[in-house]
């Protein structure tokens, strides 16, 4: 049986608003503790205001197994670059595939030089449930998402 392709949507439409920055001259401690405090895998690392990396659990696992000391080492060692991003008009598909290819689990989405969203594995999942079970969601099933959705509004 053959599956209609999903109907075209842009990342604006999955990407989570509220994204948890740090300065690239802060230290890696300082960016563990937001992620701790927010509950998320990552914070976008900015210089002078511009997004140029990102510091993932990946990141951090990594150094931690080579037994690098994280506490003092400044994000500008530690972080991820270049920063892998797309904009709010990217199709979905589109930046999935990006995902696939750089083998990432979060896409900065950008206006310009200007941070506005993140979109994450999550939000790609709950896209594809929405999608695979159109018009027709079960209703444990949905309710179980919207209470995760809202459980993490930063969700990166």
């Amino acid at each position: 049986m053959a599956v209609a392709a999903p109907p075209s949507e842009h990342v604006s439409t999955i990407m989570s608003t509220k994204v948890v920055t740090a300065k690239v001259t802060e230290k890696v401690a300082k960016a563990l503790g937001l992620m701790v405090r927010h509950k998320i895998g990552s914070v976008v690392v900015l210089d002078k205001g511009k997004p140029v990396g990102i510091l993932t659990e990946r990141d951090v696992s990594t150094r931690v197994a080579k037994g690098q000391n994280l506490k003092t080492m400044p994000l500008k060692t530690a972080m991820s670059k270049p920063l892998v991003t797309a904009s709010p008009s990217m199709e979905i598909e589109d930046a999935v595939a990006e995902m696939v290819r750089k083998d990432i689990r979060r896409l900065p989405i950008l206006e310009g030089d200007k941070l506005v969203g993140m979109v994450t594995e999550r939000d790609i999942m709950y896209w594809l449930v929405k999608v695979a079970y159109e018009p027709s969601i079960p209703e444990d099933l949905k309710a179980l998402l919207e209470s995760r959705t809202n459980a993490h509004s930063v969700a990166h």
